[in-house]
């Protein structure tokens, strides 16, 4: 059975590119005759950070469903022709950070106290896949007096017996309700 090792960290990050519903609705403000904001119908999702973990690979992805959540999701996969085992020390697989743009400095790290101490112990067998979430809402992050702006968001594991692993997911702006800025 092989082991997990994090050393190994490749992770491959694709600049943004501009979507064609971004552009749409760009031409469309410009060009509309009552110059009222254009808001695209469907807008694309949010493109997987992909890349490798020892002997695994991952696809890790941070959506926010709506104005007030932020979601972070990670699947791992097995491409090898043997299991792999993995164990984490509690029942949070995957958690949040966010650092300031600005300086770097960490101002979030969403480690929960609904991480029960329960260790996690895991095998994926050849080409068979985990997916992990964390959910973080704003008003647990701007309920610590951060300041409303743009952060960068990671993700992070720490399996046992290996390096912690951390993923750049994005740049998500957070902003408190305006009920809550009175």
């Amino acid at each position: 059975m092989a082991r997990f090792d994090a050393r190994r960290v490749d992770v491959r990050m694709r600049p943004t590119a501009v979507t064609g519903a971004a552009l749409l609705a760009l031409a469309l403000a410009c060009g509309t005759e009552d110059l009222g904001p254009t808001v695209p119908g469907d807008p694309s999702p949010p493109r997987p950070i992909v890349g490798r973990i020892g002997e695994l690979t991952f696809s890790a992805l941070l959506l926010q469903p709506s104005w007030d959540r932020l979601v972070g999701r990670i699947t791992l996969t097995n491409p090898t022709a043997d299991i792999i085992a993995l164990r984490f020390p509690d029942t949070c697989v995957v958690l949040l950070r966010l650092y300031r743009l600005a300086d770097e400095q960490r101002v979030v790290d969403a480690h929960s106290k609904r991480c029960q101490p329960r260790p996690i112990d895991m095998t994926l067998g050849p080409g068979e896949s985990r997916t992990f979430e964390t959910n973080v809402t704003f008003f647990f992050i701007l309920g610590i007096e951060i300041p409303e702006g743009r952060y960068r968001a990671t993700l992070y594991m720490r399996p046992d017996g290996a390096d912690e692993v951390e993923i750049g997911v994005g740049l998500p702006r957070l902003i408190r309700p305006e009920e809550e800025q009175a």
